[in-house]
């Protein structure tokens, strides 16, 4: 867990060597503490006031920190043969806390930023880092000009444009790989639908539907985008099941109602829907073909609990088999809200005591590093249970794990990766009872802290021990 750090920001360029390998052990120390706290993390006040310089010194940007991981990123995206880049906003609250430069979310009383970011996944769901990294900062509330007024580049929603625009940037780069950028309903704007394939538009795109658009016809018939997918033949049926969660108790209502796990059964159609070009003031939009995959639940509880899917895509539906690759590719999505739900609970970013938002930025921009590399490991000990854990974990610390868990000498052979990971969560509170299911991130985040204690426990007494043979 020492060596990745290195790896991973070890060639970063902040135009001074100290801040350099600073940053690499900053990143370590955050790695080995749970709580998102600096001085929890730093052990020492002396570290701490380093790491505190650190985030606030003006050589220092979010941007240069998450550098040098992006770099390696596509090291590895290089190596697919597909790759998904799903792209998502989320809040960060400060609500109640005194920081310079620091905006407004949805009023005058809540205070923070939003983050939008970019992790690239293979389509066994393993992460293979954050790709892309933007700040939305709300510097007035309540003050807002007709969209219509406006051009696309200076609404908030360019924030998926852009987005689109790093994955397609990362297509060219990794030629060999198909990349495909994945959005949520937010993400359906006529500017990022017109990114049809083409050599400048290499990567494609998925975006979840939230307009029903206009089609244009030959036959000038007036149907929307939703009735003309409707009307397609059903090619075929998906199951998966649908987790609890809560869901909204009608469409003029704010409150929501616990919503039961249950096995849900679409059926899918597919069709290819000709747009007819919205009204813009500085710009004349074209209209543009683009592909519609549709996924409407049969005999749901409800109306109001219906799971129906609009996708529209660049990527081509010629065949049964590509259209059911788009909904799988869709419903890999769920790992960016995977991934933020460990920088907000699990790196607990919004208890981090800045004053200024620079520092925050800086410093939530190495615990997405962070994020990044628990969802990882998660997800590798799940698609390769049988590998080496030593691709993973240094010998000294699958070993201390191995003693102190099993409590017995370690093997002459290296574990598996399974085998060490179902360790490391049994530290953090997993069971592994035989009805237990993969164990989830929180408790392999957990169980890391402990079993970077033990490692370190475990270097100390060898050494000793051999200062003690000498």
């Amino acid at each position: 867990m020492s060596n990745w750090t290195i790896e991973e920001v070890g060639n970063i360029d902040l135009g001074d060597q100290r801040l350099n390998k600073r940053v690499v052990k900053i990143l370590g120390s955050a790695s080995n503490s749970s709580e998102g706290s600096i001085p929890r993390a730093c052990k020492t006040w002396g570290e701490t006031l380093a790491a505190y310089r650190f985030f606030n010194n003006k050589k220092v940007s979010d941007d240069k920190i998450l550098n040098g991981h992006i770099n390696n990123s596509i090291e590895r995206i290089k190596k697919e043969r597909i790759v998904l880049i799903p792209q998502d906003t989320t809040e960060i609250k400060y609500t109640g806390r005194k920081i310079e430069d620091m905006g407004y979310l949805s009023s005058e009383n809540s205070k923070g930023f939003f983050a939008h970011t970019s992790i690239a996944i293979t389509e066994d769901k393993l992460c293979l880092g954050v790709v892309d990294k933007q700040v939305i900062n709300r510097e007035e509330i309540g003050i807002r000009k007709s969209s219509k007024s406006r051009a696309i580049e200076e609404k908030e929603s360019y924030r998926w444009i852009k987005g689109y625009e790093v994955a397609n940037k990362i297509a060219h780069l990794a030629s060999e790989t198909t990349i495909v950028s994945i959005s949520d309903r937010e993400g359906d704007i006529y500017e990022m639908l017109e990114k049809i394939p083409s050599e400048e538009n290499k990567a494609f795109w998925i975006v979840r539907s939230s307009i029903n658009r206009r089609a244009k016809d030959e036959n000038k018939l007036k149907d929307k985008i939703w009735c003309k997918v409707r009307k397609s033949e059903v090619i075929g049926k998906i199951e998966f099941m649908l987790p609890e969660g809560k869901i909204y108790q009608g469409k003029f209502s704010d409150e929501r109602l616990p919503r039961k796990k249950r096995l849900i059964i679409q059926e899918v159609r597919a069709c290819k829907v000709l747009l007819s070009p919205p009204p813009r003031k500085n710009k004349k939009c074209a209209p543009v073909a683009i592909n519609i995959v549709h996924c409407v639940e049969v005999n749901p509880p409800s109306e109001d609990e219906k799971i129906e899917w609009f996708l529209l895509t660049s990527m081509p539906i010629s065949n049964r088999s590509l259209v059911f690759k788009i909904v799988d590719y869709y419903l890999c999505r769920w790992q960016i809200e995977i991934f933020f739900k460990i920088l907000k609970s699990g790196c607990n970013i919004e208890k981090l005591q800045f004053t200024t938002l620079k520092a925050i930025c800086n410093c939530i921009t190495l615990y997405m590093i962070i994020a990044w590399r628990i969802l990882y490991i998660t997800m590798i000990s799940r698609i390769y249970p049988d590998t080496d854990s030593g691709i993973v974990f240094e010998s000294y610390e699958w070993k201390a794990i191995y003693i102190f868990v099993k409590n017995k000498n370690p093997p002459q052979k290296t574990p598996s990766l399974k085998e060490i990971i179902l360790m490391i969560a049994t530290l953090g509170g997993f069971l592994n009872r035989r009805s237990d299911k993969n164990p989830g991130t929180k408790v392999i985040w957990q169980g890391m802290q402990r079993a970077r204690d033990l490692a370190m426990m475990y270097t100390t007494a060898n050494n000793l021990q051999k200062q003690n043979c000498v």
